[in-house]
């Protein structure tokens, strides 16, 4: 079963990206790592893609970061201690953000659970349609991780610095609704409705002229940050990964109980 499905639909003009692990609620492992990265350069490689979706198969959309990923990338980077943690870090983070090199407009659709490193890559997609059900969270802090994949760029860039801030801070789950509410997503559609929306909204895209749609997102785009901001942000994990808290909040994760932070 290949961990990321590509394909493209309408004559080549819409290419739809879905990671496919559902039983692990699509983690980013290095299976999921990989695949993507293929899809990019297929999207990048084509002369007929002018519309790009990412969806997830499943209950999810993406669940956000697997440690164990992160864990590996650090060891093979030839450092070790915070160095270490950086470099996976930046391995991990920037195998993603790779769809900033995409050209075309890119269409998130959450269809579930969009969590952690899940949601802070569906931010850095053009236009996010949400299922209404689905579940949202920022949940760095709830499992003892600084924040990363430029999510406090792109986070309070969409909702506001105050709203960004009780996300971040809270780290609570919203739904689809409230996020459409809050400006999080720009549609909140009925759950056996979401596929048909983000498709209907992908092709009135793709009927625009392509190289004028390129140059818009390109000049909509000129002061992005989020791969600068992505920078520091895994300098603050790196300085955070070694600290007690980040272990706790780790294995908590894994025996799915309720971390004890020591502020340590």
């Amino acid at each position: 079963m290949e961990a990321v499905i590509y394909e493209e639909l309408e004559d080549g003009k819409i290419a739809r990206i879905k990671f496919n692990k559902p039983d692990r609620r699509n983690l980013m492992d290095p299976e999921i790592v990989d695949g993507f990265l293929k899809a990019v350069q297929n999207v990048k490689s084509s002369k007929s893609v002018r519309c790009v979706i990412v969806t997830g198969t499943g209950n999810s959309f993406c669940a956000g970061a697997d440690f164990s990923t992160l864990q590996k990338f650090a060891q093979e980077s030839g450092y070790s201690g915070a160095a270490a943690i950086r470099e996976g870090v930046i391995r991990f983070y920037n195998s993603f953000m790779t769809v900033l090199d995409i050209e075309q407009p890119v269409i998130a659709s959450i269809n579930g659970y969009a969590i952690g490193g899940g949601l802070a890559f569906a931010l850095l997609c053009d236009i996010r349609i949400a299922s209404q059900d689905a579940k949202l969270a920022a949940n760095f802090a709830r499992v003892g991780i600084h924040p990363g994949m430029g999510i406090t760029y792109t986070l309070p860039k969409l909702v506001g610095i105050e709203r960004a801030s009780e996300l971040l801070f809270t780290a609570r789950f919203i739904t689809g609704e409230e996020a459409e509410r809050i400006g999080l997503v720009s549609k909140a559609v009925e759950p056996a409705k979401l596929e048909e929306e983000t498709l209907n909204l992908a092709k009135t895209i793709s009927e625009n002229a392509p190289y004028i749609i390129k140059l818009t997102k390109k000049i909509l785009r000129k002061d992005f940050n989020a791969r600068a901001q992505g920078e520091i942000e895994s300098l603050a994990q790196s300085l955070c990964g070694q600290m007690e808290d980040a272990q706790e909040g780790v294995r908590a994760f894994f025996e799915r109980r309720k971390p004890e932070f020591k502020g340590r």
